[in-house]
């Protein structure tokens, strides 16, 4: 559509050039009709060539000045096919290439003093001499000045127009990285809340089978623990699906998970049979909303795959603490370690990597030396 404005716009300047020729020539050609005099066919190619004023400029001004040294040589006065060269000069000046703009005005100027002398009829009075250099340099330099400027504003839109282009661009590639963004943020929290619930479900539906056999009363209580871990799940996910709603259905939306709700966490754990030692040491309601839930997701993150990956019997420790600089956490467990088997299907840690990348903090995973796992992070407070 672009490229089909610009041809229209080329199109419609050709036929503007040839519509002012015909025009202009419309006086030299009536009087060639009725006086017969040959002199006005000199009018007529003088005013010709403005034809290509646009799409041929040097071409143009060139036939125009050559005219002009016929005319010199041929008539001792000014002619009407002499607007040619202010119209030439305007051309050259907004649509010519830059060595041809300064040219053209040192050929103007070099027309006006030829034209100075030779209209003064062999008489060389200084005073004449001069008026006349005056009068007609005015006139070549306000053609001239009139087409730079519009030379100098067509430049000027059309930086405009660049750079509304580029805004465009920019604006469109910022709207694709902050879609990105969003969803990438909506895949790690999915992830943590699918993969924890089910993960704990899983352990303890196990369990359940086990007990059902031995100690029904226990498998009960086991039931009642996997309802209400499913339930917590679904709301979460509720939560999260809202997000990708319309604004019109206004989902009831659950408030999002933040450090208070660690020892809830540690604790819903406990009860599906994983041992864990829990540590916090500072004010964990007094961070905010972005830092809080990077901690809860991260020790989320880290005791659900100790409790997928880490073996039977494997105890965990919390590590909780908050400065007022940062919050640090470390969950260690003493499972397989190096030896637990890496299926490449896990996102866990990469979601633990991609959370902290946005707080600009630092992160640790891998097995211990001493054997078992550990997850080590930093995440720096936000300050108001």
């Amino acid at each position: 559509m672009r490229d089909r404005s610009e041809l229209l716009r080329r199109l419609d300047s050709a036929w503007l050039d040839v519509l002012l020729v015909a025009v202009l020539i419309f006086v030299p050609l009536v009087l060639l009709g009725v006086q017969g005099d040959d002199i006005f066919l000199l009018d007529i190619a003088l005013l010709a060539p403005l034809a290509l004023r646009r799409r041929a400029t040097v071409a143009s001004f060139t036939l125009i000045c050559l005219g002009l040294l016929v005319q010199v040589a041929s008539e001792p006065g000014p002619r009407y096919g002499d607007v040619a060269l202010l119209l030439g000069l305007y051309a050259i000046a907004a649509y010519g290439p830059v060595w041809a703009v300064w040219a053209g005005l040192a050929t103007g100027f070099l027309g006006a003093v030829i034209a100075s002398f030779q209209w003064s009829n062999g008489v060389y009075d200084i005073n004449t001499l001069f008026f006349a250099f005056i009068t007609l340099a005015t006139m070549v330099f306000a053609a001239w000045l009139l087409g730079y400027l519009a030379r100098t504003r067509r430049a000027y839109v059309a930086s405009l127009e660049d750079r509304a282009a580029q805004l465009e661009r920019d604006a469109a590639q910022q709207t694709q990285i902050a879609t990105a963004a969003e969803r990438a943020r909506i895949a790690r929290e999915m992830h943590d809340v699918v993969a924890h619930s089910l993960s704990v479900m899983v352990v303890q539906a196990d369990g359940a089978l086990y007990a059902a056999q031995k100690r029904p009363e226990q498998a009960l209580e086991t039931l009642r623990t996997i309802s209400a871990t499913g339930r917590s799940s679904l709301t979460e996910m509720r939560k999260l699906l809202g997000l990708l709603r319309d604004e019109d259905s206004n989902p009831a939306l659950a408030p999002m998970p933040g450090a208070r709700d660690i020892p809830e966490l540690v604790q819903q754990l406990r009860d599906s049979g994983l041992t864990i030692d829990l540590q916090v040491a500072g004010p964990l309601d007094g961070l905010d909303a972005a830092t809080g839930l990077t901690a809860y997701r991260i020790v989320q993150e880290a005791l659900t795959n100790t409790l997928k990956h880490a073996g039977p019997e494997v105890s965990a420790s919390v590590d909780v603490q908050v400065t007022a600089d940062a919050v640090q956490v470390q969950v260690d467990d003493d499972g397989r370690g190096a030896a637990t088997a890496d299926d490449g299907q896990g996102h866990g840690i990469l979601g633990i990597r991609e959370r902290i990348a946005v707080h600009a903090g630092e992160v640790e995973a891998g097995p211990r030396p001493g054997g078992g796992f550990r997850v080590r992070a930093v995440v720096p407070v936000v300050t108001s």
